[in-house]
């Protein structure tokens, strides 16, 4: 297996320009000498979560933790939904 490429933050902030202006993720891969496409969508998604290409300076296990982050605010959101359903039950019954 080979050594796993730290990439610098001025090549993923280009690869990321680039990407947003429409050129290809397999294109880039090609040019920047990227093993996975995915590596691209990956830091393309954290520059749009985040607004900033500030985040791409340390990526490293970030990927996982937004993943998590996700799975949280999912679970909150269904959990709120119910709350609120619960709530307007109640309105109802008390208002007759």
């Amino acid at each position: 297996m080979g050594k796993k490429r730290n990439y610098t933050f001025e090549e993923k902030k280009e690869v990321v320009e680039l990407f947003f202006e429409g050129h290809k993720a397999s294109a880039l891969t090609k040019r920047f000498n990227i093993s996975n496409r995915r590596r691209i969508y990956e830091w393309a998604k954290i520059v749009q979560d985040t607004k900033s290409f500030e985040s791409l300076r340390d990526t490293r296990g970030q990927m996982n933790k937004g993943r998590i982050k996700q799975e949280d605010l999912a679970e909150e959101n269904e959990r709120l939904k119910l709350e609120i359903l619960y709530l307007k039950k109640l309105l109802q019954l008390k208002r007759g």
